[in-house]
């Protein structure tokens, strides 16, 4: 240690220069630690006391009040991450009234305890019932709020929040009755949404693109064929030929442009939590992806009724065995190829997830799910009771 008028050097690398007192420091000075931390400001008994400013080795900076060596008083942290914090301390971390600022911009003003938020967030919620009733062609709204362990409203501002939606997973493999087989998809296991609910979720396209929503319900009122009039749907005219001559027309004849182009759909963007609530509205399900089939397969068909084979050929009139079966697998893959351009009734699972990143504190809310019944549109339904049923065939849901 090397001693020089106000100034002194330590052993360690260490420089003061400033005012003294019986040896020690006190007063204003300056002390330049070796491990590269700078402190400007009042000294009491070779101690940090009253206002002062600390400069840290990774960028972060206090300038404030100070009582014993320790932050102590009002006083602004800035970090070398982004973070604020603006207001009391007591015993060098915050307590009393302050606001914090994450770098994600997500921000908490209010009373602080042992450098902990009064209020603290756990869980994120999402209002009403679940399961929820919709219908296909009518959009909805849902409302969340952050939460406390005793369920009481916290006032968060800035948290970002992910919503997503997805159908339960139920792996089903290939039968001599179908050749649908979910997992034949490569990748399908990475694409799975983890869930608390004892099941993970296959994910799903869900939307609140209002010009979207009206372009779909458009296209599928202008293509939906009307069970009550007889006769083959009319192929569109943006069918290629080689696709009619290849034996395609059937799919290609109820395919619109959304299929066509249905390689990506406008997603639900982030949502922003604001005094601890956000309301999501016009949302709805999109129509599936190409070859999404996660919905139902054929069960085994009824047999039809058995021909008398000790007959040369088929009584004038009807038709042979083969040609029942043919006709019958033609009218399921037209209605299975039309079911896929709209949504399916049945239930969705929406996941609500806590992605603000920096996590606030180091800590992410618990998610929420929400179990949505999708309903017929009032059209559909009236169609379907004009519609006779087909003897022999019908669908089971595998999930």
């Amino acid at each position: 240690m090397y001693f020089e008028g106000q100034w002194m050097k330590y052993k360690d690398g260490g420089l003061y220069s400033g005012e003294w007192d019986s040896n020690q420091r006190s007063g204003n000075g300056t002390l330049q630690e070796a491990q590269g931390q700078t402190y400007l400001g009042n000294w009491h008994n070779n101690k940090r006391h009253e206002q002062g400013k600390q400069y840290y080795k990774d960028g972060s900076r206090y300038d404030g009040n100070w009582h014993n060596d320790k932050r102590h008083g009002q006083g602004e942290l800035r970090c070398g991450d982004g973070s604020i914090f603006d207001g009391q301390w007591k015993n060098d971390v915050f307590h009393g009234f302050g606001m914090h600022i994450s770098p994600s911009g997500m921000y908490f003003e209010g009373q602080w305890i042992n450098g902990k938020p009064s209020e603290m967030a756990v869980k994120i919620v999402i209002k009403g019932a679940s399961p929820r009733d919709a219908q296909s062609d009518q959009p909805f709204t849902i409302e969340i709020e952050t939460h406390d362990a005793n369920g009481n409203l916290v006032k968060d501002n800035g948290r970002k929040l992910e919503l997503t939606a997805g159908v339960k997973y139920a792996p089903v493999t290939a039968t001599p009755q179908s050749s649908i087989d979910l997992t034949s998809d490569d990748g399908v296991e990475d694409r799975l949404i983890p869930t608390e609910l004892g099941y993970d979720l296959f994910p799903y396209p869900i939307c609140n693109d209002t010009a979207f929503f009206e372009m779909y319900l458009k296209e599928c009122e202008e293509e939906e064929p009307d069970p009550t009039v007889k006769g083959k749907a009319k192929p569109k005219e943006r069918v290629k030929e080689e696709d009619t001559e290849s034996g395609k027309d059937d799919q290609a004849s109820i395919d619109g442009s959304l299929v066509e182009e249905r390689k990506e759909y406008p997603r639900v963007a982030t949502v922003t939590v604001e005094d601890g609530t956000v309301t999501v509205p016009s949302l709805f399900f999109a129509p599936p992806p190409p070859n999404y089939k996660p919905f139902a397969v054929p069960e085994e068909e009824t047999p039809p009724t058995p021909v008398d084979r000790s007959k040369s050929r088929a009584a004038p009139g009807r038709r042979s065995e083969a040609s029942i079966n043919a006709r019958t697998a033609s009218k399921l893959s037209k209605r299975s190829s039309f079911e896929e351009k709209g949504v399916r009734a049945g239930e969705y699972v929406i996941s609500v997830r806590d992605i603000t990143q920096p996590p606030f504190l180091g800590f992410c809310l618990e998610p929420a799910y929400l179990i949505v019944r999708l309903l017929p549109s009032a059209a559909k339904k009236a169609k379907a009771a004009k519609k006779p049923k087909e003897r022999g065939q019908r669908r089971v849901s595998v999930w």
